[in-house]
């Protein structure tokens, strides 16, 4: 009997993070600015030269993202299971990470990043076969 990891609805559910992440990273790239804002950080940057250094690093943190995505698609069409699994696991800590940054910072917000890292990593784990 086929175990959970070999379901065939996994790489769609994989892509769906994939796609979370590229939206991000095209966001923060784009548009940083409004990426800045969607944090919901407790202050903006007060002069032109601090909105400058944040707009290069909201543009840092957009090409984070877009190697994640790329990273969890390659895996999970061109790679194996397992392989995507642990990619889905790694941007699982990622998304931790930014949770716990922004939580800091803002004091809110930081469920938004862990709620879909913490799905994101189950299925990680689904995906490399230690579960299910």
């Amino acid at each position: 009997m086929p175990g959970l990891s070999t379901h065939p609805t996994l790489p769609y559910l994989s892509s769906f993070f994939a796609s979370v992440f590229l939206g991000f990273g095209v966001t923060y790239i784009l548009y940083p600015q409004t990426a800045y804002s969607l944090y919901g950080f407790s202050s903006s940057p007060t002069n032109l030269v601090d909105w400058a250094v944040m707009k290069r690093v909201m543009i840092l943190y957009g090409a984070k993202d877009l190697f994640i995505a790329a990273a969890i698609f390659a895996s999970t069409w061109y790679g194996t299971r397992k392989s995507a699994g642990l990619v889905l696991m790694a941007a699982s800590a990622c998304a931790g990470v930014d949770g716990y940054v922004v939580g800091k910072e803002a004091g809110t917000n930081h469920w938004n990043h862990w709620g879909y890292g913490s799905v994101m990593g189950v299925l990680g784990v689904v995906m490399t076969g230690l579960l299910g």
